[in-house]
C-alpha cells in the first residue's frame, strides 16, 4: 500500500500550461469599417516556451481567415502580452473559437515537448 503511494507521489508532476484570456471575448466594433476586433490577454506561465501561435477557427476546427499584428507571438516565461485579433465582419458568424496554441523552436534539444492549445469561445454583441 505504501509503495504504491510512493510512486504516485514520485511519478506525479505538475502540469504547465498557458492562460488565454477572456473566455468568451465579445467581438465589437473596430475602427475599420466592417472589420470587428477582440482583445484578448495571453499569459506564459512554461518555461520551456517562449512562442504562440494565434488561430481562429470554426465550430469544426477549421480556419477561419483573420488579422493580428503577430501570428506567432513571443511571450517571455512569466510574462503577458495583449493580442488584438481582426476578423471580416462577415465572418464573424463562422468564427467560434479564438485560440492559442504553444510552439517550439525547430532545434530545441527536447525530444519530448508537451504542446498546449486553449480555446476561448466567442460571443456575438
Amino acid at each position: 500500500m505504501y509503495r504504491s503511494i510512493i510512486l504516485l507521489l514520485l511519478f506525479s508532476g505538475s502540469v504547465f500550461a498557458h492562460q488565454w484570456t477572456p473566455t468568451y471575448p465579445i467581438w465589437r466594433p473596430s475602427y475599420v469599417e466592417d472589420v470587428s476586433v477582440v482583445t484578448m490577454k495571453l499569459f506564459n506561465s512554461r518555461g520551456d516556451i517562449d512562442y504562440y501561435e494565434i488561430q481562429v477557427l470554426d465550430v469544426d476546427f477549421n480556419p477561419v481567415p483573420f488579422a493580428s499584428s503577430e501570428r506567432i507571438v513571443n511571450v517571455q516565461h512569466l510574462k503577458r502580452k495583449v493580442v488584438d485579433v481582426y476578423i471580416n465582419s462577415a465572418d464573424i458568424e463562422r468564427a467560434v473559437y479564438i485560440c492559442s496554441r504553444s510552439k517550439s523552436l525547430a532545434g530545441d534539444e527536447s525530444k519530448t515537448v508537451v504542446a498546449s492549445r486553449i480555446c476561448s469561445k466567442s460571443k456575438l454583441q
